[in-house]
């Protein structure tokens, strides 16, 4: 079924309605004091998700001053809070994380809501940057609309997560607003990798399924449909990445891209690993019909960025590109309009309800024949990041590869992305990792409370929950180095969180 613009936002919004309600039932013991969770569009809980319950212990959902209010990049949120989002201002009902949940299982005497913007948000919020336009304070939009705050109880939010590291230019920002000559000093900023994810393409397998059971795209073939030169579902590029079977039975099928209208670390990774993959001189049989012509290239020419800077923007917008904000606004997008794709991290469509399915993407060569890495098979996935180790940290760097200028440079964990850009052959090919902020000085009540938080996320208790999402943990060593800053080196330099 295809709609129209118009109808499709009609359609999608009424679909919206609909799956929020069919999700409140499997997520109603993660509330108290008779208030229901606030599910996700479209994305379900795990089963069985109550045994990963912290100790059998109820989580409150009173909001009080023990609570821990944070934000940001919704790339991680699902193993966060199974994306769970605390909707409202911090005095109203919100939504607690759900059971199974990092969140949910970490031993701290609050609860923590984590409202999911995107990266750039959750860095601008923490570094109080000036024209983040979303206050820590203002009401935690509803999933799949435009952020307008993180619902938090004060300025400054406890944490952030970023799919990006800190930039140089953005610390500016911080020494002046959250270290100023005069007034409140939250200290230097502690950040640290945190999680592995992986970005797929969704589409509807309903579309498909009578033709497929798996979409299968070399790398020639979904660097040239991100860049619009494979526009058809029918190219004989996909075509012959199956098989030489044509996954819609001959019949033209127009793509319809979703892309993230908001700024933030999905998007920068995507393209970031697109203005790698893309750019090669591409060898038999990519070089040649049905994949590159005269007027065919898969190259990425658009350059790299936290908002989307691909087809439908600038001056040469293409119609069958549309942004939708957020993981779930492209989730939903995908879910409501036939024949459509986009990227996202991948644990929003394994769990999606309506089911959609992920692209099989190609990463190396058996025999001259492609491999194509499912990315719902986990061991593809640690692989993507098995060979990252503590070594690998730049300490004190910002992602603009610049020192930050940090007078604790063994608080600021950076890890260049080159690392995983192109993850070794059979590994899923599009990864990337999260990052955690903290305050480095925290006046506040909650000092005890953020580090038994990071002590739990850095644990194998904390590991095994990571493992039943479509993400990973990243090795043990970069978990004792995280650890390792957090007291201070041994003692040897102040800890980083105080």
């Amino acid at each position: 079924m295809h709609f129209t613009l118009n109808e499709r936002t009609i359609h999608m919004k009424k679909s919206l309605v609909t799956w929020a309600l069919a999700a409140v039932p499997a997520l109603l013991l993660s509330a108290c004091n008779g208030t229901t969770a606030s599910g996700p569009s479209g994305v379900a809980p795990l089963p069985n998700t109550q045994a990963a319950a912290h100790h059998g212990r109820a989580r409150r959902n009173d909001n009080g001053t023990q609570d821990l209010h944070a934000g940001g990049g919704d790339f991680p949120g699902y193993a966060y809070n199974l994306s769970i989002q605390p909707t409202g201002y911090y005095y109203q009902s919100q939504s607690p994380p759900g059971p199974g949940s990092l969140f949910y299982a970490a031993p701290t005497q609050g609860t923590i809501y984590y409202c999911l913007t995107s990266s750039t948000d959750g860095r601008h919020a923490f570094e109080d940057y000036d024209d983040s336009g979303y206050p820590p304070t203002g009401p935690c939009a509803a999933l799949g609309e435009t952020a307008t705050g993180f619902g938090g109880r004060q300025d400054p939010l406890d944490f952030v997560g970023s799919a990006i590291a800190m930039p140089s230019t953005e610390y500016t920002f911080y020494k002046e607003n959250r270290e100023p000559a005069s007034g409140t000093n939250w200290g230097e900023p502690f950040e640290f990798p945190q999680i592995g994810g992986i970005i797929s393409l969704p589409y509807r397998p309903q579309d498909f399924n009578e033709y497929t059971n798996n979409i299968k795209l070399s790398t020639w073939t979904y660097c040239a449909i991100a860049n619009g030169t494979v526009s058809d579902w029918n190219d004989p590029a996909i075509t012959a990445d199956n098989g030489n079977k044509s996954i819609t039975g001959g019949a033209s099928q127009p793509v319809t891209f979703y892309y993230r209208s908001d700024s933030g670390g999905t998007t920068y990774n995507f393209e970031n690993h697109l203005n790698t993959a893309c750019n090669i001189t591409f060898k038999a049989p990519y070089n040649k019909s049905p994949y590159a012509g005269a007027s065919r290239s898969a190259a990425w020419t658009f350059g790299v960025s936290s908002s989307w800077v691909g087809p439908g923007t600038g001056n040469d917008p293409n119609v069958n590109f549309i942004g939708e904000p957020g993981a779930v606004g492209i989730l939903a997008a995908v879910q409501a309009t036939a024949y459509s794709t986009g990227y996202l991290e991948g644990s929003y469509a394994r769990t999606a309800d309506p089911h959609v399915s992920q692209a099989w993407l190609q990463n190396g060569f058996v025999k001259k024949k492609a491999v194509f890495v499912n990315p719902e098979d986990h061991a593809a996935i640690v692989d993507a990041f098995k060979k990252i180790t503590a070594s690998d940290i730049n300490y004190g760097e910002g992602s603009d590869e610049e020192p930050l200028g940090t007078s604790a440079p063994w608080c600021v964990l950076y890890i260049d992305p080159k690392y995983f850009i192109s993850p070794p052959a059979h590994a899923y090919p599009i990864a990337a990792i999260s990052y955690l902020l903290f305050y480095g000085q925290n006046n506040d009540v909650h000092t005890s409370d953020k580090i038994a938080l990071i002590k739990f996320l850095e644990s194998k208790q904390a590991n095994k929950l990571v493992n039943k999402f479509e993400y990973t943990a990243l090795s043990s060593s970069i978990e004792s180095a995280t650890l390792t800053a957090l007291n201070g080196n041994g003692g040897s330099q102040p800890a980083c969180v105080q």
